[in-house]
């Protein structure tokens, strides 16, 4: 049988100076006193509908108008419980949103903050929507009616992992229009199983991080470095405390919180994903920026580490990250992107410039949980890079010194063909396979480039030295000093 019981709280000061709730106040059965009706202060209705709780604020300030809607509400609920179905008591009739109309007003909204690309995918899905559903009314809208619509996308042709973005498309939409917080929308993403990767991972090029770097300013280097080498998710930013910074460790950490200022108010919450709270090791030159970013007499009136000036999440600086980016010429900023490039630097073994991490440590380091398949993405990506690297397919160059014996102790089972030994400083010798070794020196010739074999790695290479002066070439990342 189904719970129709309403019950009101009201919201009260203690003696503490903090705001909290009282106990539950049943409605009563007969009529009030006319003190007790006229009692003012900060009601609000409790109630479980589809077995989940909820809770709805009381305009009118007095008891007696709290008692009045949590009547109206209880026997709306009854109504419901035999089978009638009738507007919500809460809502008023013109506070009923139409789907039709804000599916107008979001597209608006995400024409004005979005890609035309992204646009043209919300466009697409939640127009089918509207030609599919039945329902008029936003709050209509529930778990089972969004997964009939991802049934309903599947039936006409569209793959599972398409029906499951338009699943989440309409989530997405449904959850901005009411103002839902998040994982209140009327699916979770988890409700769709697992969504594979679809193809390989995006990354931005090592050159183009450190032209990035070199384009922010040292207050904003200091906050997206702060982003890129934990690999932070955008909240896991936006939310970091100061608390959250464990300088002994030399690690951030990542938990779920939520802060009320001293009258009681919410200041702000953070709910991390499921399975992502950690602590992730940073460089000791980042922490020591970071340290000295707290303790400015300017950063003391709030205990995030990133905020505005009224001490609250600060979340503006993404539009000045786009310009960066957009200046710097790797087009419009993607996070993920940002993460996927991080991610596979823990992966990528040493020789090849990376860090050289097992895979559960770079699950752990994401946030990832133990059945999530985005790690083998970037695994896959680094994979492809070492077989590039290793075999050298179709690229030459001189070979650097030593290289025999470095490749047989990594490789003891493969045989390297002997060659005679090249001259050192002198670009006439023999053409030799290439893979990464430590350093080799050479005089570069007119229009030549030593490391032109790594090319498929690294397409921005930079300007060669002068013709004639002796450099040394350092491998994987190809940089070369004169000598």
């Amino acid at each position: 049988m189904a719970n129709t019981s309403v019950s009101i709280r009201e919201r009260i000061k203690r003696a503490d100076g903090r705001w909290g709730w009282s106990t539950k106040i049943s409605i009563p059965e007969g009529k009030f006193k006319p003190a007790d009706a006229e009692r003012s202060g900060k009601f609000y209705l409790v109630w479980t509908e589809h077995g989940k709780k909820r809770e709805a604020k009381i305009r009118a300030k007095t008891l007696e108008a709290a008692v009045k809607a949590a009547r109206a509400k209880q026997r709306h609920l009854e109504d419901n419980a035999d089978g009638f179905k009738r507007a919500d008591p809460l809502l008023q009739p013109n506070e009923r949103k139409t789907i039709a109309d804000s599916i107008d007003r979001y597209l608006k909204r995400v024409e004005i903050s979005q890609d035309a690309q992204t646009l043209k995918a919300y466009r697409r899905s939640l127009r089918q929507f509207e030609s599919w559903t039945a329902f008029i009314h936003m709050d209509e809208i529930d778990h089972d009616h969004v997964m009939a619509f991802r049934k309903h996308a599947e039936s006409k042709g569209n793959s599972r992992l398409t029906a499951d973005w338009k699943a989440m498309r309409v989530n997405k939409f449904v959850k901005v229009t009411l103002g839902l917080a998040d994982g209140k929308g009327p699916i979770r993403k988890s409700d769709l199983g697992k969504m594979k990767p679809n193809g390989a991972p995006k990354i931005y090029t090592r050159l183009q991080i450190e032209a990035f770097f070199e384009a922010c300013r040292p207050h904003e280097e200091l906050r997206y470095r702060t982003l890129y080498e934990p690999a932070f998710r955008k909240k896991e930013l936006i939310y970091l405390e100061k608390e959250d910074v464990l300088v002994g460790q030399q690690m951030l950490r990542v938990q779920s919180k939520v802060r009320y200022d001293e009258n009681g108010k919410l200041l702000y919450t953070f709910k991390a994903k499921a399975n992502s709270e950690r602590n992730v090791p940073i460089t000791k030159e980042l922490m020591q920026q970071i340290v000295e970013h707290m303790n400015n007499p300017v950063q003391q009136n709030s205990r995030l580490v990133f905020f505005t000036r009224t001490g609250l999440p600060d979340t503006h600086p993404w539009d000045k990250l786009q310009a960066i980016a957009k200046r710097v010429g790797i087009g419009k900023f993607d996070l993920k992107r940002f993460r996927a490039t991080r991610a596979t630097e823990w992966l990528r073994p040493k020789w090849l410039g990376g860090y050289g991490y097992d895979i559960p440590t770079v699950r752990d380091l994401l946030g990832h949980d133990q059945d999530s398949e985005s790690i083998w993405a970037y695994v896959r990506a680094v994979e492809m890079e070492t077989l590039v690297a290793e075999d050298g397919k179709g690229h030459r160059g001189p070979k650097p010194p030593g290289f025999d014996a470095y490749w047989n102790q990594k490789h003891p089972n493969k045989c390297v063909q002997q060659q005679p030994k090249p001259k050192q400083m002198d670009n006439s010798v023999p053409d030799y396979s290439c893979r990464p070794g430590e350093m080799f020196d050479c005089v570069p010739e007119p229009g030549s480039r030593p490391w032109a074999p790594w090319l498929p790695l690294y397409p921005q290479i930079p300007e060669l030295p002068q013709v004639g002066v002796p450099v040394r070439v350092w491998f994987p990342n190809p940089v070369a000093v004169p000598i």
